[in-house]
C-alpha cells in the first residue's frame, strides 16, 4: 500500500480532480477524502438571539442591605 497527500478539487458537481504524481502506481485504489470545512462564526449566531428577552432591572448596581456590614 502506498499513501500520499494530494490537494483534491470538487467540482458542484461533486467530482473529484486530482493530479497524481507520476511514481504512483497505475491500477486500481482507494481514495479516502478528508474535507476542511470553515469553522462557524458561534459568536455571529449568537447576536442578537435574545435581544428584548434579558433585561436589567434600574437598581442593578444599588448596594444590596444584606452586604451593608461588610461595605
Amino acid at each position: 500500500m502506498t499513501t500520499i497527500t494530494q490537494d483534491v478539487v470538487i467540482t458542484a458537481d461533486h467530482r473529484l480532480t486530482v493530479e497524481l504524481p507520476p511514481e504512483f502506481p497505475a491500477g486500481d485504489a482507494v481514495i479516502t477524502v478528508t474535507a476542511q470545512t470553515k469553522p462557524k462564526n458561534r459568536m455571529r449566531e449568537l447576536r442578537g438571539k435574545y435581544k428584548g428577552q434579558i433585561w436589567m432591572s434600574d437598581d442593578f448596581d444599588a448596594p444590596l442591605e444584606d452586604f451593608a456590614e461588610y461595605m
